[in-house]
C-alpha cells in the first residue's frame, strides 16, 4: 500500500474548521437531534486539537484511502442517525444542511484518525515500582471492597429483574430449563445459590452468596486489566483514570449487584481481551497462568451468552488466518476452548434436554421493518396480507410498532404458536420480506436506524441499571439500609447522572467509534493489538443485525469495559 504525503494548508483548515463548527450547529439541540450534544461536541473538540497539530507538523504519513472510507463512514452514520433533521428532503434548506453534515463529519473523523495515525503509539518504559501482585490486589481489594459495601448496605440482597427471577425460577425447577436465559449461566448461578440455601436456608441469602461472587469475580477481571497496563508501562495518570472508570462509575457498582447474564459475560470479555494482550506480548513471568486466565476467559465468553461462541469463532479464524506461524500453541487452545464449548452448547444440551432459544428471537430488525411498513399505511398484495396474518395479529401491528424496541411487536402481535408455519414456508416469508424491502426501502432503512442507532452513533438518554427486587417470588425482600454508605453511594449516583459532561462515558456509541478507531489504526500499523477489538466488535455488528432494543446499556457492556484497556495499549507501546 503506496504512503502519500498529507500536507494541509492555511485555508485548508480553516475550511474544515468553519465546517466543523458548522456541523454542530445542523446537529444542536435546539435543532431537534435526540443524541448527546455533549458526545459530538466532544469528537469536534478532539478534531479542532489533532487539526492544529497536524498543521503544525506540516507534512504527514497517511494511507488515504483507508481514512477516507472510515472518516465516510462516520459521517454518514451521523447523518442517518439524525435523519428527521433533513426530512423532507426535497427543500433545498433540508439538502444544504445534509450536505454540510456530511462534509462536516468528514471533517471531525479525518484529523482525529489521521493524528492518531501519524502520532501512534507513544513509546512508554515501564517502571516497576511496585511488585504486579501488589497492584493486583490493591486494585482487587478496594473494588470488591466498595462493592460489597454497596450490596449490604444499600442493595441488600441485589438487584433482580423479570429475567432474573426467571433464572431463579429455572434452578429451582419451576420452569424448564431453556437457552432464551443461557442454561450454563444459570448453572453458574444455581451453584452458589444452592449453597446458599444450604448454609443459610432463605433465598435472600442465597442470592447474596452469588452477588458475593460475582462481584470478586469483577473485581479479579478489573485487577487483571489493570496490572497488565501497569506491566505494560502505561502512564500512571491513565491507570488511575482506568480505576477510577472501573471502581467509581455508577453503572459498574450497580452492575456488580445485579443478577443478569449480561454482567459475568462482560468480565469474561475483559478476561479474553487481557489475557490475549498478555501472551502475544509475553507479558509476565507466569505463562501458564495466562493460558489459565484466558481459557476461563474464553470459556465464560463463550458459554454466557448466546451470541459469545460464534464472536469467539470469528476470533480463532482470523488468528488462524494471521498467526497460524507464530501462535500455534495459543491457537490450539483456543480451537480447543472452542470445541469444548460447542460440544456444551450443542449435544450436552440435547441430552440434559434443555430447550433451545426460539429462532424467531433473532429476527428482531425484519420484524420491525415489517411493522414499520404496516404502521405507515403501505399497500401490501392478498398473498402478502394472508402470509402475516397467519404469524402476527395484524390488526394490532401498525398500533403496536414502537421504533425504539421490537418488545411491543413481539409480546403483542406475534404468534408463537406459528412458529412451524415459518419454519415450513421459510422461502415464501424470506420472499415476502425482500419484496417488502425493494418495494419500500425508505421505511426498511428508517425501521433499521431507529432500531439499533444506539450502537453506533453517539449516545442516548435510556434507562442503564435499575434499583431493586422486582418480584416478591421465593419471599425475595429488599433491605435497602437507610445510613450514611447508602446515602453516599446515592450521592455518587445521582451527581454522575445529572453531569452532562460525564455523559460519554456511558455512550455506547462514543465506545463503539474509539473500538473501531483503534482496529483501524492497529491494523494499518500491523500491530497485534488489533486482534484486542474483534471478539467484541462482532459482539457489535451482531446488535447492529438484531438488537430488540435500541440502546440497551448491558448488551454493549462488554465494549464499555474492554475499552478502557484497549485504548491504551493503542496509544502507548512499551520500547
Amino acid at each position: 500500500m503506496r504512503l502519500w504525503e498529507h500536507r494541509t494548508s492555511r485555508a485548508g483548515v480553516l475550511l474544515q474548521v468553519l465546517l466543523i463548527f458548522i456541523w454542530l450547529t445542523v446537529l444542536s439541540p435546539l435543532a431537534g437531534t435526540d443524541t448527546y450534544y455533549s458526545v459530538y461536541l466532544l469528537c469536534a473538540v478532539l478534531a479542532l486539537l489533532c487539526l492544529g497539530d497536524i498543521a503544525r507538523l506540516g507534512a504527514l504519513p497517511s494511507r488515504r484511502w483507508a481514512l477516507a472510507v472510515a472518516s465516510g463512514l462516520f459521517s454518514l452514520a451521523v447523518a442517518l442517525a439524525n435523519y428527521q433533521l433533513f426530512s423532507p428532503l426535497s427543500t433545498l434548506e433540508n439538502l444544504f444542511d445534509l450536505v454540510c453534515c456530511l462534509a462536516g463529519g468528514v471533517c471531525v473523523a479525518h484529523p482525529i484518525l489521521l493524528w492518531m495515525l501519524a502520532r501512534l503509539p507513544f513509546g512508554v518504559e515501564p517502571k516497576a515500582r511496585l511488585h504486579p501482585g501488589r497492584v493486583f490486589f490493591l486494585v482487587f481489594g478496594s473494588i470488591a471492597a466498595i462493592d460489597l459495601a454497596f450490596l449490604f448496605f444499600a442493595r441488600y440482597p441485589g438487584v433482580l429483574t423479570t429475567d432474573s427471577i426467571t433464572t431463579l425460577q429455572q434452578l429451582m425447577g419451576d420452569e424448564a430449563y431453556n437457552n432464551v436465559m443461557p442454561f450454563w449461566h444459570t448453572v453458574t448461578v444455581k451453584l452458589f445459590v444452592d449453597l446458599g440455601l444450604r448454609l443459610f436456608g432463605n433465598m435472600n441469602a442465597a442470592v447474596a452468596l452469588f452477588h458475593c461472587a460475582q462481584i470478586l469475580f469483577m473485581a479479579a477481571c478489573f485487577g487483571y486489566a489493570l496490572v497488565t497496563l501497569y506491566q505494560a508501562g502505561i502512564p500512571r495518570p491513565v491507570l488511575v483514570l482506568v480505576y477510577v472508570l472501573y471502581a467509581c462509575m455508577p453503572h459498574n457498582i450497580a452492575y456488580s449487584v445485579t443478577l443478569w447474564k449480561d454482567i459475568p459475560f462482560a468480565g469474561a470479555a475483559l478476561l479474553l481481551v487481557t489475557a490475549l494482550y498478555r501472551l502475544l506480548k509475553e507479558t509476565g513471568k507466569h505463562r501458564a497462568w495466562n493460558y489459565g486466565v484466558f481459557v476461563l476467559g474464553a470459556a465464560g465468553f463463550s458459554l454466557w451468552r448466546t451470541n459469545g461462541w460464534y464472536a469467539f469463532a470469528v476470533t480463532t479464524v482470523v488468528m488462524l488466518v494471521l498467526l497460524w506461524k507464530k501462535q500455534k500453541k495459543l491457537l490450539l487452545v483456543m480451537i480447543g476452548v472452542l470445541a469444548v464449548c460447542w460440544a456444551l452448547l450443542n449435544p450436552v444440551l440435547e441430552v440434559l434436554e434443555v430447550g433451545d432459544t426460539n429462532f424467531v428471537e433473532a429476527f428482531a430488525v425484519p420484524m420491525q421493518q415489517i411493522a414499520r411498513v404496516v404502521a405507515e399505511g403501505r399497500e401490501l398484495t392478498g398473498e402478502e396480507t394472508a402470509l402475516l396474518s397467519d404469524i402476527f395479529w395484524l390488526d394490532k401491528l401498525g398500533q403496536a410498532y414502537d421504533p425504539l424496541t421490537v418488545d411491543p411487536v413481539k409480546f403483542e402481535t406475534f404468534r408463537y404458536d406459528q412458529v412451524p408455519v415459518i419454519r415450513e414456508n421459510w422461502g415464501q416469508y424470506l420472499k415476502l420480506y425482500v419484496n417488502l424491502g425493494l418495494r419500500y426501502p425508505a421505511d426498511y432503512a428508517k425501521a433499521w436506524i431507529d432500531e439499533t442507532k444506539g450502537y453506533w452513533n453517539g449516545g442516548y438518554f435510556f434507562w442503564i441499571y435499575t434499583k431493586g427486587v422486582g418480584s416478591s417470588a421465593y419471599a425475595l425482600e429488599a433491605c435497602y439500609g437507610n445510613n450514611l454508605v447508602a446515602s453516599a453511594f446515592a450521592a455518587l449516583f445521582r451527581y454522575v447522572e445529572k453531569l452532562s459532561i460525564l455523559q460519554p462515558l456511558t455512550s455506547i456509541g462514543l465506545y463503539v467509534w474509539a473500538t473501531l478507531g483503534c482496529c483501524l489504526i492497529n491494523a494499518l500499523k500491523k500491530r497485534e493489538e488489533v486482534l484486542l477489538t474483534i471478539p467484541i466488535l462482532v459482539l457489535v455488528v451482531g446488535l447492529w443485525l438484531g438488537t430488540p432494543v435500541y440502546a440497551e446499556f448491558r448488551y454493549a457492556y462488554p465494549v464499555i469495559l474492554t475499552l478502557p484497556v484497549i485504548l491504551p495499549l493503542t496509544v502507548y507501546r512499551e520500547q
